[in-house]
């Protein structure tokens, strides 16, 4: 199966790659992915793929693939957004929406998703069950809770009912076309805060009759580093970040009130929870001791991505031989980087893969205006996800047979 499954995406390459580019140029912001939806529905329909559902969280997508007989239903979950930042890259296909980036891959994380849609409707009559493509929106809007959750509220999940997920994101830290992949905890919880300082303003020159905001503000952003350092375990993580410092109208003028923003990136939820409290903590009494006040707005973001073993040991045993495009490794660390995908994981049995990306060692990264990743490499997460799925189901046929 997996080389006629390598024919025809081999076949099919540069049609992949088109649907990439064409992404890649009208990129769209989360929650208004309107041009990218009715893209991925018109190709869906094209493929006459079995069922395509539309409306989840406005623009979310589904496209179901029926197998030979009837059967559980696994899910393959692609996003579909971009960020708001300009394009640097010079690419011949470079983004057309000014201030709008396919900057994180999510232009190929779609276009897999369609190359999946394509090859499974080839294949359709070698895996027993359903196999349900979900193309969601608005998994970079962290500060609205993601997409994942209200999908599932939404009810993507149902109908028929999905019983184990699997996602990919293209990885600028791994080889180009290699998979990563580990048990348990694979990617970190994301929790953005808001830090709102108020003090007393005045002239610059007279600093001695204000409550600067500014000198506060500095003072939290240091003491909030000795959480890290002096509150949670050396054996554990967390990550504090202060991103945005936001403050004052005039060089000579000392504001009444300045702004922080930041993020807070954990893997376990009780040195998450730690963090948070110590955060409060901090800043309440580090503004008083200056005479302002703070005061802390903490959002639980995405929770840790959690591998399932089980899915883990079916990427390894499915993707292996002469065959298999690519090579798994199991990665011996988890990732900061936050992944809404973790709701999805929650909710039924999850698998998460990274697709290496990197051609060298100092590729740009994710979020960066340059960022760009070879193209050949899809081939390989459509095989990657495509293969895992089929086998999943089969092994679920025949555990019902025994």
């Amino acid at each position: 199966m997996l080389q006629q499954l390598n024919d025809l995406l081999q076949k099919n390459q540069d049609w992949i790659i088109e649907q990439r580019r064409y992404l890649h140029q009208y990129p769209e912001a989360s929650q208004h992915e309107y041009k990218t939806s009715e893209r991925i529905i018109s190709i869906l329909k094209d493929l006459n793929v079995d069922e395509v559902k539309t409306g989840f969280y406005n623009t979310g997508v589904t496209g179901l693939i029926r197998g030979n007989k009837p059967g559980p239903t696994i899910g393959l979950r692609f996003d579909i957004d971009a960020l708001e930042m300009d394009e640097k890259t010079e690419l011949p296909f470079a983004s057309k929406n000014k201030g709008l980036m396919h900057a994180c891959g999510h232009d190929g994380h779609t276009a897999m998703g369609l190359g999946a849609a394509l090859v499974l409707m080839k294949l359709k009559d070698q895996f027993p069950g359903n196999i349900k493509l979900i193309f969601q929106p608005a998994e970079e809007d962290g500060q609205n809770g993601g997409g994942a959750q209200y999908l599932i509220e939404e009810g993507v999940l149902k109908d028929p009912e999905v019983s184990a997920i699997a996602g990919m994101h293209i990885w600028p830290d791994l080889a180009a076309g290699k998979i990563a992949t580990r048990p348990g905890v694979i990617m970190g919880a994301s929790d953005p805060f808001q830090i709102k300082i108020t003090g007393q303003g005045g002239h610059a020159s007279q600093p001695h009759l204000t409550v600067d905001p500014i000198v506060i503000g500095s003072q939290i952003i240091n003491n909030l580093q000795t959480i890290v350092s002096r509150n949670i375990d050396p054996f554990e993580q967390a990550v504090i970040s202060v991103g945005i410092f936001d403050g004052g109208t005039r060089y000579n003028t000392i504001p009444d009130q300045v702004t922080l923003k930041g993020t807070v990136r954990t893997f376990d939820q009780e040195v998450r929870a730690k963090v948070q409290a110590r955060m409060g903590e901090i800043i309440e009494k580090t503004a008083e001791g200056f005479g302002g006040r703070a005061e802390l707005n903490y959002t639980r973001g995405y929770p840790p991505v959690v591998n399932n073993q089980n899915l883990v040991k079916l990427a390894e045993d499915t993707l292996v031989g002469p065959d298999s495009l690519t090579e798994l490794i199991i990665a011996e660390r988890p990732a900061p980087t936050g992944e809404d995908f973790a709701f999805f994981a929650r909710a039924v049995p999850g698998l998460f893969l990274w697709l290496g990306a990197a051609e060298s060692k100092d590729c740009p990264g994710l979020h960066s205006s340059h960022f760009n990743f070879p193209e050949e490499i899809l081939l390989n997460g459509i095989q990657a996800v495509t293969s895992i799925a089929i086998n999943w189901l089969k092994n679920q046929e025949a555990e019902d047979d025994r």
